[in-house]
């Protein structure tokens, strides 16, 4: 499975180069599920510029985010249970209960489903600027250590 993704991943950058990050990063936020950092890992590795590829992907996500945000706001929370289990979205609701807009930043850095937090915190009716203000830094950090990686490996594999 590893195989074919590697290979699905080399091909998409190669005929898409920024713009398929930009597109992978958004759709990822709200919906897709292939995850943008193993897509960024590649690219770099492919010798894309880490910066480009950081700043297009965090602006892709953040926009996904957004979008997440305003289709949580609109389905509510039968459309979030329908998308994820109902003890998934019970265990970001306690998160969001305890610690607010910072669970959205744990969801942004880390493995979690990133598109899980943006929906519910439009269910929630989080508010919207420091939402948007927690996602812009965490996935950009999130984005630059995989595409630092990629760019390691790119020196180390295909030197």
């Amino acid at each position: 499975m590893f195989e074919s993704f590697s290979a699905f991943s080399k091909e998409f950058i190669v005929s898409n180069g920024v713009t398929g990050i930009f597109i992978v990063a958004m759709l990822e936020s709200f919906i897709f599920p292939v995850p943008t950092a193993l897509i960024i890992t590649t690219g770099t590795a492919l010798k894309l510029d880490v910066f480009s590829v950081v700043v297009v992907a965090t602006f892709g996500s953040v926009l996904g985010a957004v979008l997440g945000y305003y289709l949580g706001m609109m389905g509510g929370r039968p459309f979030l249970v329908w998308l994820f289990d109902e003890g998934k979205v019970r265990k970001v609701d306690k998160s969001f209960e305890k610690y607010g807009v910072y669970a959205v930043g744990v969801g942004a850095l880390t493995p979690l489903p990133f598109k899980l937090f943006t929906i519910s915190a439009g269910v929630g009716r989080m508010d919207i600027l420091p939402f948007i203000l927690i996602c812009i830094p965490t996935r950009f950090l999130q984005f630059l250590l995989f595409a630092l990686f990629g760019n390691m490996l790119s020196q180390l594999i295909f030197l």
